[in-house]
């Protein structure tokens, strides 16, 4: 393939526009290759010698003979056909305007191909969301994940193929298994939001097939497990002594935080000074809450979800709190504000970036680093947010306490003092076993 585009450059001395198109071609994998029509108006205007369209057939076969040429006659028969479709299709419309009583529409073929209408979705995507950098992987994969083949041939079946590919979860590009189901079912989403616009834009003219909204969507399960107990792999208490206990500040204050309250870094690396309650009463007591009076606490909607959280501080987070807090002041050259991040850089910015294809990249490097000093087991910072959870499900056979833990749930859009939404989860039960879970640690 490079050797023919290769030759196509060499005998025409650079890239003009013909040039282009024959490589295009190529790299398409074209088959016969369409004589460009920039050669073959330049033939109707120079009708001497071989640049006669019938004499530029032959002269190009002699050239790049590797190249398999169309023939002249088979490109005028395509265009003939193409007009006459067209003409058979305007009337068409011609005869069921006069039925409906309207105006007829006038009939537009369907260009492009299916890669050049990615392409375009994804500008409009980028347009839409410039910083939704996971937005333009999957339409990027798409592209990369399919034939270019004519939109014109974009019918039920070929979408079909398109829709099915990404049901049955194919390798992932890294080589690691399959797609998740999850993510399989984010890309067929993906899919079918380039179906619906690609449709109501007349860029292509091209319209989705009639049924296509009937076609399986479901995505393919892995094997049935024994759901009796999924083993996770997690830091051993003994590991876990080490990390609270070895390093920096904000390295002992980080790993300390995601054990006291189950977060990972999109968590701890959104969390301000604002939504931390020291030394006193828990601000739902007054609403109602069963806890006892006084305390350390954090809370917050979590991202996206907006489920409220709320944990209970032990006294050696606080502690590391105050540490850093004076940390943190030193760093910025000033008194920390209630909507600063609590977790910085030494540059003084947040150390979770969310407009970030990787926001939490700062944050691995620092747990990478911890890891390493305490000589404790390869695993991710993420492995601390488990934890907790894990010892209240296993230990202590509270699933609701755990995912209470975790901030899963039902999400409210008010705000997080506000308690009568939340006045039935086992806030009390959870604040119990982070006490207990403490006892283990320190």
């Amino acid at each position: 393939m490079s050797d023919k585009i290769r030759a196509v450059f060499t005998y025409f001395g650079s890239w003009t526009e013909a040039a282009n198109q024959i490589a295009d071609s190529l790299k398409d994998r074209v088959n016969p290759v369409p004589i460009p029509a920039t050669l073959i108006r330049q033939a109707e205007l120079f009708p001497s010698g071989w640049v006669h369209p019938l004499g530029l057939e032959d002269g190009l076969r002699q050239v790049l003979p590797s190249i398999n040429w169309a023939s002249h006659a088979d490109q005028q028969r395509l265009a003939q056909f193409k007009q006459q479709e067209l003409i058979k299709l305007q009337s068409a419309a011609d005869q069921i305007a006069r039925v409906d009583n309207r105006p007829a529409q006038t009939v537009i073929p369907t260009g492009g191909t299916l890669h050049e209408a990615l392409r375009r979705y994804d500008e409009y995507a980028k347009g839409e969301q410039p910083l939704n950098h996971d937005r333009h992987a999957k339409i990027k994969q798409l592209i990369e994940r399919s034939d270019d083949v004519p939109l014109a041939i974009l019918d039920i079946s070929a979408c079909r193929n398109l829709i099915d590919y990404w049901r049955n979860r194919p390798p992932r590009h890294d080589g690691k298994g399959n797609y998740s189901a999850k993510r399989s079912r984010e890309q067929l989403a993906e899919l079918d939001l380039f179906f619906r616009h690609t449709h109501a834009n007349n860029d292509f003219a091209w319209r989705m097939p009639e049924d296509l909204q009937l076609l399986k969507r479901t995505i393919s399960k892995d094997e049935k497990k024994n759901l009796s107990y999924i083993p996770q792999e997690l830091f051993s208490v003994t590991e876990l002594k080490k990390l609270v206990s070895t390093g920096s500040t904000v390295q002992r204050l980080i790993a300390t935080w995601c054990l006291n309250c189950a977060h990972g870094a999109a968590e701890i690396g959104r969390v301000t000074w604002g939504d931390i309650y020291l030394n006193q009463d828990h601000p739902w007591r007054s609403q109602g809450l069963q806890v006892d009076s006084g305390g350390n606490w954090t809370g917050f909607l979590r991202h996206k979800t907006e489920v409220v959280g709320w944990w209970h501080l032990w006294p050696e987070t606080v502690a590391l709190l105050q540490l850093w807090k004076n940390e943190a002041e030193q760093i910025l050259q000033r008194p920390a504000k209630t909507d600063d991040r609590m977790i910085l850089t030494q540059d003084g910015l947040p150390m979770y970036k969310d407009k970030s294809k990787n926001g939490q990249s700062k944050f691995a490097k620092v747990f990478e680093e911890h890891r390493e000093l305490a000589s404790v087991s390869n695993l991710t910072l993420g492995t601390l947010r488990k934890q907790l959870p894990d010892f209240i499900s296993t230990t202590e056979g509270d699933a609701v306490a755990a995912s209470v833990a975790l901030a899963h749930g039902v999400p409210h859009s008010a705000d997080k003092l506000l308690y009568a939404h939340y006045s039935n989860r086992p806030w009390k039960k959870l604040f119990e076993y982070q006490a207990k879970y403490r006892q283990q640690i320190f």
